[in-house]
Order: C-alpha cells, then sequence, then structure tokens
C-alpha cells in the first residue's frame, strides 16, 4: 500500500513537472513571436487604480505616437487579453493597443476579487471613462479609439454617448441593442436551423421554452439556448473545443497569465455575478441610447451567423442613432468570435477604414477652420 501511494505520488509530480514546462516552452513561443521593437514602442502590463480597485491593463504598440486603441471584452467577465496574442500582433503596428480585464473578469478578478459592490451597467461604464481619463494623461494628445466587443459594446456605446470629445471613433463588434427582441430571434432562428438538421436533442430542449424571449429570462433557459447557438455554429465557427476550453487553452499558452489568472477565468462566483447583473439590466438597455445623437463616428461590425447580437436587431439599432459618420458591416460567415473568429478581415478592417478614418478626424480637428 505505502510504496502504491509512493509511486502514485512520484506520478502527479512528473505529471506536474511536465505540464509546467509544456507552459513554459508554449509561453516562450508566443513571446517570441509577438516581440516589439523600435525606438518608441510600448509593451507593459500593469494595475492600474479604476475607481478604487486595482485592474489589469495591457498597453502594446510598436509606436507610441499611434492612436491608442481601447478594446473593450465581452462577458461580462470574458476577458480578450489571454488570447490578444493570437491575433493582435499586426494591429501593434497600427495602434498603441490597449487590453483591459474589467472587473469580475481575468486578473483583475484574481487580483482583487470579487468585491461587494453590486455590479451594474453605470459601474462599468464609469470604471471606462476613468480608464480613458488616466490613458489620455498616458497619452496627451494622440486619439483614442474605442472597440467594444458583445458585452463590451454595452459600455462602448455609453462611453461614446456620455463623453464623445474623448473619441475618435467608436468600433463596435456585435453591437447589442434591443436585448428582448435579439434573445426572440435567436431562438426562433436556432430552433429552425436545429429543425432543419434533425437535431432532435437542441429541438427538444428548445420546444420546452415556447416563450423564451418574450417573458422575463429564466437562467437555465438563457443557458440551453447559448448552449444551441454553440452547437449548431451561431457563436464562433472557428472555435477548435468550444468556448471555455479554447478560452482556457489560450491562457495556458499566454504569457500575460500566472497560474491563479488561469483559475479566475472558471470562477462560478464571479460568473453568477456577472450573469446575474446582465439578466437584470440588459432587457431595459437599448431604451437607454435607442435614437441618441452620437457625437463620434461609428462602425458597426455585424456577423451573417451571430445570434448572441443579431445582426437585423444590431442594423435596427444603428439606424436609429444620428453620428456626424457611420457605417455598417455586414461580414458573411461571421458568428460572434469577433477577431478570433476572422482575425484578417478585422486586420483589413483596422488598416483600411478604421486607421485612415481616425487620421482623418486629427487632421479635421488640426484644421483652421475646426478652430
Amino acid at each position: 500500500m505505502i510504496v502504491t501511494f509512493g509511486i502514485t505520488l512520484v506520478i502527479i509530480a512528473l505529471i506536474i513537472i511536465c505540464v509546467t514546462l509544456l507552459r513554459i516552452l508554449l509561453q516562450a513561443s508566443v513571446a517570441r513571436k509577438r516581440r516589439l521593437s523600435g525606438p518608441r514602442y510600448v509593451d507593459e502590463l500593469a494595475f492600474w487604480n479604476v475607481r478604487g480597485v486595482r485592474q489589469a491593463v495591457q498597453i502594446r504598440g510598436t509606436d507610441t505616437g499611434n492612436p491608442v486603441l481601447l478594446y473593450l471584452h465581452g462577458g461580462p467577465g470574458w476577458p480578450m487579453m489571454p488570447r490578444a496574442h493570437e491575433f493582435q500582433r499586426a494591429w501593434e503596428t497600427m495602434f498603441t493597443v490597449v487590453q483591459w480585464d474589467q472587473r469580475l473578469g481575468g486578473k483583475t478578478l484574481a487580483q482583487s476579487g470579487i468585491g461587494e459592490e453590486a455590479p451594474t451597467i453605470d459601474g462599468f461604464v464609469a470604471d471606462g471613462l476613468d480608464l480613458v481619463a488616466q490613458l489620455q494623461a498616458r497619452f496627451p494628445g494622440v486619439p483614442i479609439i474605442l472597440m467594444g466587443h458583445s458585452w463590451g459594446t454595452v459600455m462602448g456605446i455609453e462611453m461614446v454617448r456620455r463623453a464623445p470629445d474623448c473619441f475618435a471613433a467608436y468600433v463596435a463588434i456585435g453591437q447589442v441593442s434591443n436585448f428582448m427582441k435579439s434573445e426572440r430571434y435567436g431562438y426562433e432562428t436556432v430552433l429552425k436551423e436545429a429543425k432543419r438538421r434533425n437535431a432532435r436533442k437542441i429541438v427538444e430542449a428548445l420546444a420546452a421554452i415556447p416563450d423564451y424571449g418574450q417573458a422575463p429570462l429564466v437562467p437555465g433557459e438563457l443557458v440551453a439556448v447559448r448552449k444551441a447557438y454553440a452547437k449548431l455554429g451561431f457563436a464562433n465557427r472557428a472555435a477548435r473545443h468550444g468556448l471555455l476550453i479554447d478560452m482556457l487553452q489560450g491562457a495556458f499558452r499566454s504569457p500575460d497569465y500566472r497560474w491563479r489568472d488561469l483559475t479566475a477565468l472558471v470562477n462560478m462566483a464571479a460568473q453568477t455575478k456577472a450573469f446575474g447583473m446582465s439578466l437584470a439590466e440588459l432587457p431595459q438597455f437599448s431604451a437607454r441610447t435607442e435614437g441618441t445623437r452620437i457625437n463620434c463616428p461609428i462602425i458597426m461590425v455585424g456577423g451573417q451567423y451571430d445570434l448572441f447580437t443579431p445582426t437585423p436587431t444590431a442594423r435596427a439599432y444603428f439606424d436609429t442613432l444620428d453620428a456626424p459618420q457611420k457605417e455598417f458591416i455586414e461580414v458573411d460567415d461571421l458568428a460572434h468570435g469577433g477577431p478570433l473568429e476572422k482575425p484578417a478581415f478585422f486586420e483589413e478592417l483596422l488598416r483600411t477604414r478604421v486607421r485612415p478614418l481616425v487620421d482623418h478626424v486629427a487632421r479635421a480637428k488640426q484644421s483652421p477652420s475646426h478652430s
């Protein structure tokens, strides 16, 4: 018995050593591929005091004179920082890219905990505007672009509505709009597709909630619909092993994430708290900004197969907004994965549309007629 126990301990120790060595090698490979150089490059990762909470902020770019691009991740609590190495290197030649792990997510959660304060949309927006003010001080006179994805667009549209002068442009990927209409549209679409594919288990699960999106949302029902989206290709069509496993694999390779940061990605207490806020506040969200004047250029991107933030409802919402310049782009064969799903498209978008737009806005502000 003692010998068997000793052998078991040795095997466990060897597994831990092998996994640790594998992670070190993978992290070193990522670090080599994304190494920055040049007289004005920036590569920083630190905890910033954002409204009294230490929050993880990463800043990377080849030239600090480039415009700043602040990426607002989805969720809440679903950070992009651990997977940014999969697509972001090309962005860093055009922009100084800021990845921020918001409250209840990633490195910020690991560092600062869940906290006792109840999360709200207004609280996240206030965090975002505080961070922007600090970025303006860190990069004086440099234009700032706000890019939101999914939940990040809830914050994003509110931030540009409240402080449009802070931003050269707003880029939305999967804009959250009329939440209940979107949920109903997604439910009807995925049910129709499940029937077409004869996916009987999915059809049975969805048929059991016929009023979905027309009555107050129940957490278990929303999860069932989201699972159907993922199984039928309406989440991330490039996902290899599912959204969570892909996230953990990306974080495992990331030089920016420590072991305890990995555990924060599966912190169910934080996820439950964020989920509760979403169900409480998102059904009323669109009424806050629908028909609003947004005094900065807007580019919205919608995916052909996105049912989390369906393109028809996002476009209808977009049509109500008044902005000095706005464009809606529908992307074929894109679901809800954003740059993780179609990195080449988003690199091209930033290179050919966003950067020229920001340069034009900057020149216009410097012209004598503007002053």
